[in-house]
């Protein structure tokens, strides 16, 4: 008699798993009323028992069924999240690119010569040239050895503002290829901002350049900032180039020479501004 019982408790527990199990995978549907029907079958004997179990499968596929319009939510949740999150970001690249483009325009309204905009396209493929390629042309205006600016924003309030990219070796109807400064063919002329020493700025083919042709006895030091003294009138005067990083002495001390360090990350450009000086 205790087997018999014990075989049968074991078989109300399967067959109470295996409904269990049906309601889970088949929340609706002809499936689950199936299951529903051999559960009454194999149950029939005891009526209180199928209450029991049946109250405590309907309980559990409520459980499920919120479980299920849970996860659905919090999926819906998280696809608006990041829906918002990337128009907030939109919207802080847009409001920090109207803030740079309105000090380009106040700068614009300070100095004698005209400014136009363009995107960097690309890069040169050649391999020993430092030049990029923007989306202004000849129909823009744009004419070979023109000056390219770029607006230089740091970390230091001090560093912001314009700064020399290089000049426009090549120009097409809509495009037009940039020698940067640091181009190892790049020569430049500067003078010291502090003590108006001149010199000439020459590109190495990284981002140092060597600030060279300075007297012996050039009054120079570290941190010194270097702009363009507007001598061969191909740059305006006082346009920034960089800071001094270290200064040398030239072979045979017959000159003083510097290394200097961009103010501008070339390789972050994503726009400049070309200089258009009208003739008067």
């Amino acid at each position: 008699m205790l087997l018999s019982e014990k075989h049968k408790l074991l078989r109300l527990l399967i067959i109470y798993v295996s409904i269990s199990l049906l309601f889970l995978i088949f929340r609706t549907g002809q499936i689950v009323e199936v299951g529903r029907a051999l559960f009454l079958y194999l149950l029939a004997p005891n009526p209180r028992i199928i209450s029991k179990l049946l109250n405590e499968t309907g309980r559990i596929g409520e459980d499920v069924s919120r479980l299920v319009s849970a996860r659905e939510e919090n999926k819906l949740l998280k696809e608006r999240l990041n829906s918002l999150l990337r128009e907030r970001e939109k919207l802080q690249e847009t409001i920090s690119e109207n803030e740079r483009l309105k000090r380009i325009l106040d700068y614009q309204e300070e100095v004698p010569y005209e400014l136009v905009s363009a995107r960097v396209i690309g890069w040169s493929p050649s391999l020993f040239s430092s030049a990029l390629l923007i989306d202004k042309g000849i129909n823009q205006g744009i004419k070979k050895d023109a000056p390219v600016v770029a607006w230089q924003e740091a970390g230091n309030p001090l560093d912001n503002g314009m700064a020399v990219v290089g000049r426009i070796i090549e120009s097409s109807p809509d495009m037009s290829k940039v020698l940067l400064i640091t181009d190892s063919n790049s020569e430049l002329a500067v003078m010291v901002q502090r003590s108006r020493e001149k010199g000439v700025i020459a590109g190495t083919g990284n981002r140092f350049l060597l600030l060279r042709y300075l007297s012996p006895t050039a009054d120079l030091e570290v941190g010194d900032l270097i702009i363009t003294s507007g001598m061969g009138r191909m740059f305006p005067p006082g346009l920034v180039i960089g800071s001094v990083e270290e200064v040398l002495t030239g072979v045979g001390g017959l000159e003083k020479r510097a290394r200097v360090v961009s103010r501008l990350n070339m390789n972050r450009l994503e726009d400049v501004q070309i200089i258009i000086v009208h003739s008067q």
